[in-house]
């Protein structure tokens, strides 16, 4: 808006009535992309539009649409009312609120009920869905956002199939992994562990279940030489503060080793973990590594001097058999559906519960 200073309509909440949070959302965030910087002016005016000002910023990055609002990490704490008081959302579009109608009809609804205002960048005025006309408009714009989603979803599927079948990879590996070519520039033949990213997954793993709730980031890995990689960034930054993690990509990884490792309880935050599921992850790390150190003792077929491989790895195989039984018990008892269960063993939901349940 002409003559309105849009750094002027960030202020803390004084109970105006007008104190609004401003939602924004990328599902993928690039060094080139000036979309943030888009979103928070479009987010500004249309706050400037209805007389109101930001009270704070629920920016969720690298948060895909289809994520219910009410479970996305900035999002939802306030949808939750766990962040303090707010008078509504504005948001730059529709679909910055959710890509799917349900959900945002769900937080639309919300606002109405609770009396809060809902205020999108491009539409007059803050939304009125007790208003057939701004309803109709509301939910064909959600649904409009929900069939780009559905189009996006199918393309990704299609170019990941054809690209399989071409042998060549959809991106880049994940860490830990790395592509194996047997003709050099040919197709990709398998996938294997990389040996120093995988070491360095293995590590993460074995502190975060040493210790689930005071997990910390070790900026002091070794190279693949037994050298220790110190990368430029770590260390302390301006503030004096020591940083958690030493870059964005170790700290995805440690949230993908936890979300594998452990079970996040039900009703809980991100950072309070289950001690039992704690238990029966640490031990089987530390059977998987009995077991790897006792691979290398197998004797060779040469070696008629060493019997008894087969009873040693029956007598292993009972220890795991029993070991999955008791995590399978403690993922049940934390609320773990069949169904989760089953896509961690492999196999089907009915096949999990006929042999565990």
């Amino acid at each position: 808006m002409r003559g309105t200073d849009l750094n002027a309509i960030e202020r803390p909440y004084d109970g105006c009535g007008k104190c609004l949070l401003g939602v924004r959302r990328l599902s993928r965030v690039k060094l080139a992309t000036s979309s943030p910087e888009r979103q928070r002016e479009n987010v500004l005016t249309a706050a400037a539009s209805v007389g109101a000002h930001i009270i704070g910023w629920a920016d969720d990055w690298e948060v895909s649409g289809a994520t219910d609002p009410v479970t996305r990490p900035s999002l939802g704490p306030w949808l939750r009312d766990e962040k303090g008081p707010y008078d509504g959302l504005v948001a730059a579009a529709v679909d910055r609120l959710g890509r799917n109608v349900v959900d945002c009809l769900n937080t639309g609804y919300k606002m109405r009920d609770e009396k809060k205002m809902l205020v999108t960048y491009g539409h007059d005025g803050a939304w009125n869905l007790d208003d057939p006309a701004d309803e109709n408009r509301f939910t064909m714009e959600a649904w409009g956002a929900q069939m780009e989603l559905r189009a996006i979803q199918c393309r990704n599927r299609d170019a990941t199939v054809k690209t399989r079948a071409a042998g060549r990879p959809k991106g880049k590996p994940s860490y830990g992994f790395q592509y194996v070519r047997k003709v050099m520039g040919g197709k990709i033949d398998q996938v294997e562990l990389h040996p120093h990213a995988s070491e360095v997954l293995r590590n993460v793993a074995r502190r975060i279940l040493a210790d689930p709730d005071n997990v910390t980031c070790s900026s002091e890995a070794p190279g693949p030489s037994g050298s220790v990689a110190r990368p430029p960034s770590v260390g302390r930054t301006r503030g004096g503060r020591r940083r958690r993690f030493c870059s964005d990509a170790c700290r995805k990884a440690e949230q993908r080793v936890r979300e594998r490792l452990l079970l996040l309880a039900p009703g809980h935050t991100r950072d309070r973990w289950l001690p039992a599921r704690s238990k029966v992850a640490r031990t089987a790390v530390e059977v998987a590594e009995e077991a790897r150190t006792a691979a290398q003792r197998v004797p060779k077929p040469s070696d008629r001097s060493r019997l008894g491989s087969v009873e040693a790895v029956i007598e292993l195989k009972v220890i795991v058999d029993q070991l999955i039984t008791d995590a399978v018990a403690a993922d049940r008892a934390a609320g773990a559906t069949w169904d989760r269960i089953a896509r961690s063993l492999g196999t089907s939901a009915d096949t999990a519960r006929r042999r565990f349940g």
